[in-house]
């Protein structure tokens, strides 16, 4: 038996990659896949296979439900079959340049071991649009099953690029997550209308990195999966009040942003938003006459989320 599945057995994961086929995903096994009229999108297209990067999924466990897995032994083994970039480990490459700022986690371990062997510590995830007549594209979002982001806490600051375009509205989310464990969790990304435009050459690109901070900090993802001209997700709902953490009183009439949608606090400072897409959200709140300030919260499928939000 080799280590990896000693690993699983260790740790209660199945060997089984539970593995299955649905109408929006298609076959979880295959890691590229493009649909067409799906209940979700008008086209959907994945690349990276929907395994939980290879540790299986516990039982009656739904990746798209925007719960957490369980943590899961680290390092592994990199199956040679799978994309470069899917299901592996991957280190912000200034680790090493310069001293980390805040210490180090498990992940950034294996950054000797992958400039051995492939000569560098971050690689470029691409989804093929080939399939697609991208002037049709109306609206995008971008899912991904993320694993152990943490700027958080190792003071990492990670660019994200589309076709070598930066995407601060991909970073904002990378940047916000704090996934000790560690495990991995749903990300819904919507792309804004003036960026549609990085979704017409044909495919996706995306690379995410950290070049300027030292940070000691690793991360792995395990699909990619991008919904043109969305219809229906899973949702969830969040509610709560904005509250000045110095003061303790409420704000009013800030904005609130999150999942394509934006709402003003009352005279109460309390918000509503409905149907944000389930997995890590990220609260963007905008006060005027100072910085904007970013919150996560954790939306299930069908849930009704209370999340008060101190404003520092």
């Amino acid at each position: 038996m080799n280590k990896f599945k000693l690993l699983l057995l260790a740790t209660g994961f199945s060997i089984s990659l539970f593995s299955q086929t649905d109408n929006n995903n298609g076959n979880w096994k295959e890691r590229n896949v493009f649909k067409t009229n799906t209940t979700e999108a008008d086209f959907m297209v994945r690349s990276g296979d929907i395994d939980n990067l290879g540790f299986g999924w516990e039982d009656n466990f739904n990746p798209f439900s925007g719960k957490s897995t369980n943590s899961h032994p680290y390092p592994w083994d990199r199956d040679s079959t799978e994309i470069l970039g899917f299901d592996m480990i991957m280190v912000v490459s200034s680790m090493g340049k310069k001293d980390a700022p805040c210490g180090g986690e498990g992940y950034s371990g294996s950054r000797e071991a992958l400039i051995t062997t492939y000569g560098k510590t971050t690689f470029p995830l691409t989804v093929s649009l080939k399939e697609i007549d991208t002037s049709k594209i109306k609206s995008v979002i971008i899912q991904m099953f993320v694993d152990d982001f943490q700027a958080r806490t190792f003071c990492s600051k990670f660019e994200a690029y589309i076709n070598s375009v930066r995407a601060p509205y991909i970073e904002k989310s990378l940047n916000a997550i704090d996934q000790t464990g560690p495990i991995g969790k749903l990300l819904t990304i919507v792309v804004p209308k003036d960026k549609l435009k990085d979704f017409k050459a044909g495919k996706v690109e995306l690379l995410i990195d950290d070049n300027t901070t030292g940070a000691a900090d690793g991360f792995a993802i395990d699909f990619i999966k991008i919904l043109i001209n969305p219809k229906v997700l899973q949702y969830g709902n969040v509610s709560g009040k904005l509250i000045n953490e110095a003061t303790g009183k409420p704000i009013a009439n800030a904005s609130i942003q999150c999942g394509g949608q934006t709402v003003k606090t009352n005279a109460l400072g309390q918000y509503k938003l409905l149907k944000v897409p389930s997995g890590l959200a990220i609260i963007s709140v905008e006060v005027p006459n100072k910085p904007e300030q970013n919150f996560t919260v954790d939306v299930e499928e069908n849930s009704s989320v209370i999340e008060d939000l101190m404003f520092k």
